[in-house]
């Protein structure tokens, strides 16, 4: 598998990735607070009132984006400044999942011809078709834990190599939760600090997904590395 130009620094752009998109989205919330009459105190007050409703429009809504192939690390910041770091990791991890599988199925029973033109002769493409042949959970894992490819676009991808719906979806889901949790923790701290609400529960939660997705990411690339040797 020729694939260890997406394995070295890994955790580093996880990292900057997070950094960046917390540096747009706080520089957007925190003009709309200080400059749009308190747009960021209203715009939760908003969402509170909306109850459950307002959650299943984010997750529809996070989901259909992911198909669109829209980046995911501003919709899951922005759920965790709208709903809080709990309830906001999990719709968004939820909606990025059900989109995932929509982009997985449209490609495995509609796209994949079209998939195969734009891709086909991509180097990473064909590492992904290659190693699914033999070890179709590991290309899955290998794909969300050390993304070479944004996640949307990684998704059509895993629905025309040899892996299975029902392990794409789990795999999906738990190998991108630390960095989901990040994002919203994130999210959630820098809606706390521009509307005065510290918040030391989203601080611990934040440091722990960054410890995690730090260990996860080290030990799978550790062990890739050594499963390439022994090829």
């Amino acid at each position: 598998m020729n694939m260890e130009h997406g394995h070295n620094g890994g955790v580093w752009r996880t990292i900057l990735k997070v950094g960046a998109v917390l540096a747009v989205l706080g520089a957007v919330s925190w003009a709309m607070e200080h400059w749009g009459g308190g747009g960021m105190t209203l715009l939760s007050a908003f969402v509170a009132a909306q109850g459950s409703l307002a959650g299943a429009v984010f997750v529809t809504i996070n989901a259909v984006a992911v198909m669109l192939l829209v980046p995911q690390s501003l919709f899951t910041v922005a759920a965790g400044a709208m709903f809080g770091w709990k309830l906001g990791g999990l719709l968004a991890s939820i909606g990025m999942t059900i989109g995932a599988l929509g982009a997985f199925l449209a490609a495995r029973h509609g796209l994949r011809r079209v998939i195969v033109r734009r891709y086909g002769e991509h180097p990473v493409f064909r590492a992904m078709q290659r190693l699914s042949v033999s070890h179709p959970l590991r290309v899955l894992a290998l794909s969300r834990l050390i993304p070479v490819m944004p996640f949307p676009a990684t998704s059509y991808l895993l629905g025309i190599v040899s892996v299975r719906p029902l392990p794409f979806v789990f795999l999906t889901w738990l190998c991108m939760l630390p960095e989901t949790l990040l994002l919203a923790s994130g999210g959630h701290l820098l809606h706390s600090g521009i509307t005065g609400r510290a918040s030391v529960e989203a601080a611990v939660a934040l440091l722990a997904a960054g410890v995690v997705l730090a260990v996860v990411v080290h030990r799978m690339k550790r062990r890739i590395v050594e499963a390439e040797k022994g090829d």
